[in-house]
């Protein structure tokens, strides 16, 4: 024999695992790609997302700051007379007026603007300046964070920007809050508060793969970080969609009051994966297939050696050689298996093929003996027959109706069709039950109550004779004289029936029901116990479906209630023919 097919097997086993190995690792490197691509993404997404949030939050702040210093002018009612009078009076006539409400209320120090916005600068370190500018004298009064302050006339440049309310500089921008006399409630002038833009700053910086833009509503730049876009374009585009096209990036975008916030990452770079981590993920692969392929290579070659020796066991069994032995390694593999197979198949094989001509014979006399099984039955039943038509012609009809029931029951076992009616299963039953009046004369009262259109109704044979067995083996009260057994066929909803069979017996306890039902259920009851109710169970699941089987209860006042459930529909096993049924005299009786 050429055992060179294992070398062929072997190359076709590498070209495979290899080829395996191969897409496995590449979709591993491209899944582990991808996903660090998209991890990325997701992770730039979310920055630009908290950037843009940051900036917004810095707007917030600042807007708020502004709202409160108002509101807090309005509260003193010193400071917002002293910013009044400074906006309306000479500078002459306002340091007298400082003077007199210092000598009038006689306090160690004088709160005037320049206090109020001194705390202002402490409280809040993101402003930046503060201008007063005084609509009647056109002045502006500029002050900073170390309590200083410089005044001078309004320029035509700064009326513009204020006509537009533009009025970012180039390392601030600002919100304008008018003051007005309280009781006339006219204006006399504005506030100006100015804020650090530099935060801006510190926050792209943060968030360093997005960009960052921010500008107010007449189009002038507080904060680009890229410097390269025209703003006009990106005010035009109002439509998220319309200014990532425009951008060719993912924007985020929020407003608050006048000035917007933009942050945007260009989708060219929204992915990318730095190069370290790209040479790594190919390194590793690489890696894994070298060390894959080496595994490859060492597993097929053993498999391998191990192939030739079962081969050349063969080829020498094939020879003639029966004491070949195969060595089995301790691997507990298939491989091994078959090598134990094999040495026993060797030792074994000249006594399978003595043996074969004795399981020859052997399986002729088992033929024999199933033809006799087969005739037996029917011996004993004509036997039983020609006895009970001797008893009825010496007049002893007592033994002549026992005869009968007892042959009604055994000639429905052995000659029935699977599928009867229940016509037929209730009078079998009787005849059945019959047989125990005899022996338990004046101690029971069986009831079969049915409706006459439910007679037809098909079902399997004998489901109710173990459940009457059981009731006059375990249930039947042998003292008492008032035990009864009542059969009822009662229909369901869509079609279905039921049996119940209930007595007055000893019954059951709860715990006892409560297992019986989840054998019952389960199908698995214990065989030294039941087993005609378990055998009736498992016939009615087996042809009508799990749904169906049977349940056991407690009968109020003390027994036991045997529910049956079945579904009169076909079967297969219907058109067999019907069982006939004969009368005490045996005369065919058949409904």
């Amino acid at each position: 024999m050429d055992i060179k097919g294992s070398k062929q097997l072997y190359n076709k086993l590498l070209f495979i695992d290899t080829a395996i190995l191969v897409c496995a690792i590449s979709a591993l490197v491209i899944y582990f790609f991808t996903s660090t691509k998209n991890r990325f993404l997701e992770q730039n997404l979310n920055y630009t997302e908290m950037m843009n949030e940051s900036a917004a939050s810095y707007l917030k702040e600042a807007s708020d700051i502004a709202e409160y210093i108002h509101e807090d002018l309005y509260k003193s009612n010193m400071e917002l007379k002293d910013v009044l009078r400074y906006m309306t009076d000479e500078p002459s006539d306002y340091q007298q007026y400082r003077l007199d409400i210092y000598s009038e209320n006689k306090s160690s120090e004088y709160r005037g603007i320049e206090k109020f916005f001194l705390d202002a600068f402490q409280a809040y370190g993101s402003l930046n300046h503060i201008l007063l500018y005084s609509y009647e004298r056109n002045e502006i009064t500029e002050y900073t964070g170390d309590g200083k302050s410089y005044r001078r006339d309004g320029d035509p440049d700064f009326k513009t920007k204020l006509e537009k309310g533009d009025l970012t500089g180039e390392d601030s921008f600002s919100y304008l809050k008018e003051i007005r006399e309280p009781e006339t409630m006219q204006v006399k002038g504005c506030m100006i508060l100015g804020f650090k833009s530099n935060r801006f700053e510190s926050i792209q910086q943060y968030y360093s793969r997005a960009e960052l833009i921010v500008y107010n509503d007449a189009g002038t730049v507080v904060f680009d970080s890229s410097k390269g876009h025209h703003i006009p374009d990106i005010m035009y585009a109002d439509d998220k969609g319309i200014l990532e096209n425009v951008l060719d990036a993912y924007v985020e975008q929020s407003q608050d009051g006048q000035y917007h916030a933009i942050s945007y990452l260009e989708k060219k770079r929204a992915a990318e994966v730095p190069v370290s981590i790209v040479i790594m993920i190919l390194a590793v692969g690489a890696v894994v297939m070298v060390l894959g392929e080496l595994f490859v290579r060492y597993h097929l070659q053993q498999l391998s050696k191990r192939l030739n020796r079962i081969l050349s066991g063969m080829s020498r069994v094939m020879d003639g050689d029966l004491d070949v032995r195969i060595p089995s390694d301790k691997n507990g593999d298939e491989l091994d298996v078959i090598s134990r197979c094999f040495n026993e198949m060797c030792v074994n094989l000249d006594e399978h093929i003595k043996k074969r001509y004795l399981a020859e014979i052997e399986q002729k006399n088992a033929e024999m003996a199933a033809l006799q099984s087969q005739i037996n039955p029917h011996f004993l039943y004509n036997t039983l027959e020609a006895i009970r038509m001797k008893a009825v012609c010496n007049g002893d009809r007592e033994v002549g109706k026992m005869l009968y029931s007892l042959a009604v029951t055994f000639r429905a076992q052995i000659k029935e069709a699977d599928i009867i009616t229940l016509a037929q299963e209730l009078h079998y039953s009787k005849k059945y039950m019959e047989l125990f009046e005899f022996r338990y004369q004046n101690q029971f009262q069986a009831v079969v109550e049915c409706k006459e259109e439910y007679l037809q109704v098909p079902i399997i044979k004998f489901v109710l004779q173990p459940i009457i067995e059981n009731y006059f083996i375990h249930g039947m009260r042998m003292k008492e004289p008032d035990n009864f057994i009542r059969i009822a066929v009662e229909k369901e909803n869509g079609g279905r029936f039921r049996i119940i069979v209930e007595d007055n017996g000893k019954g059951m306890t709860v715990q006892e029901l409560a297992e019986k039902n989840r054998e019952l259920e389960r199908d698995t009851m214990k065989r030294q116990s039941s087993i005609g109710i378990a055998n009736v169970n498992r016939r009615l699941k087996a042809v009508y479906g799990s749904a169906y089987g049977i349940r056991m209860e407690a009968r109020q006042g003390g027994g036991l209630r045997v529910i049956l459930r079945f579904e009169p529909r076909k079967t297969g096993r219907e058109n067999q023919g019907e069982g006939e049924v004969y009368d005490e005299e045996g005369n065919d009786s058949r409904r």
